[in-house]
């Protein structure tokens, strides 16, 4: 799908700050609140912007990239799954040795290893590999 370039410009600042104002958005690009609001609207119906996200200090959590092997035909039922986990985090699924790559954070190693476990026990894991992020 082809953007327009107020769209483009749009999705560039919510890409630096996606609580930025959209009063801000509008006045850096002469347009009115009303139009950032309705195009940003109009974007998330489309499924271009689909969610506005938290990056944390990884000095505040433990961090973990989770490659995951499924049966055949699971991996969309699992990838579900893992999005239930929590809807912000990146998952997505991948050709090669593993189906499915996530990114998982947690306050805590614990609560890491937690996640790690539950992904583990989903209807159609085959495997799991966990990459722990520096």
């Amino acid at each position: 799908m082809l953007l327009d370039p107020v769209d483009t410009k749009i999705l560039e600042f919510l890409k630096i700050d996606s609580r930025m104002p959209f009063l801000k958005i509008a006045k850096e690009l002469g347009v009115s609140e009303s139009t950032v609001r309705k195009r940003v609207s109009k974007l998330k119906l489309k499924g271009i912007i689909r969610a506005f996200t938290l990056v944390l200090d990884s000095n505040l959590s433990f961090e973990s990239i989770v490659a995951v092997k499924c049966l055949p035909k699971a991996t969309k039922k699992v990838s579900e799954k893992i999005r239930e986990i929590n809807s912000l985090m990146p998952v997505v699924e991948v050709t090669g040795r593993y189906d499915i790559f996530c990114q998982l954070s947690a306050p805590t190693a614990w609560e890491l290893n937690h996640l790690i476990d539950k992904i583990r026990g989903f209807n159609g894991v085959l495997e799991t590999e966990s990459f722990f992020v520096f």
